[in-house]
Parts: structure tokens; C-alpha cells; sequence
């Protein structure tokens, strides 16, 4: 989910404050606002290969072009890691995440 500007990018908690979750960078994941919303949300989350998925629901809906290519659009796509490693959401921390996105019935 690239941005063309880094000021529009927020840190998302992979896994949250509430939950225990530390402000580190494997906790998290660069979005702009509205993927941030949408993954605190359950609306899409990002898979521990870091394919994103999008709420069954929400692929479903016809609602026109914003939501389209918005939310739609990005159900498996593979997200953009940052280049150092080091950089990486935590694959651990995604797989606790997905299996509350799948608890929930959301996957395809």
C-alpha cells in the first residue's frame, strides 16, 4: 500500500497497546488513514506471507470507484515491505492478528 507522500502514513499496532503490544517496528505497519482504520477494524488485515486480505462483506458490497479501488482492489495483493529486514511486520505477530480476522469469519 504505497503512499506518495510519507506524511500521510500513520503506524499501525499489529498487535495493540490494549493487548500488550510494544511500539516497536516488527508491531507495525505503515498505512495511510483509511488502511489504518479499516485493519484496526478487522475490515482487511495482512496476512503472515503479507498478502492482504479484505473482509468478504466489503468485497461483496458495490458502492463505486473509491471503495473499489480503496479496499477492493488490495484483497491479495501482496503488501510493499520495506527494504531492511529488520523493517518487516513480525510474521508471528501477523499470524495472532489473522487468526482473530478468521475467528471472526471474514476470510474468503
Amino acid at each position: 500500500m504505497p503512499a506518495p507522500a510519507p506524511e500521510l502514513l500513520d503506524a499501525a499496532h499489529i498487535k495493540e497497546d490494549s493487548e500488550g503490544g510494544e511500539p516497536v517496528v516488527p508491531n507495525g505497519v505503515a498505512m495511510c488513514a483509511i488502511h489504518h482504520r479499516s485493519f484496526d477494524k478487522d475490515v482487511l488485515t495482512v496476512r503472515p506471507d503479507y498478502l492482504i486480505e479484505v473482509r468478504r462483506d466489503v468485497r461483496e458490497e458495490r458502492d463505486g470507484p473509491t471503495l473499489l479501488h480503496a479496499l477492493q482492489g488490495l484483497h491479495g495483493e501482496k503488501l510493499v515491505l520495506p527494504r531492511p529486514r529488520a523493517a518487516w511486520p513480525d510474521p508471528v505477530l501477523l499470524e495472532e492478528r489473522y487468526k482473530r480476522f478468521r475467528a471472526a469469519g471474514w476470510c474468503t
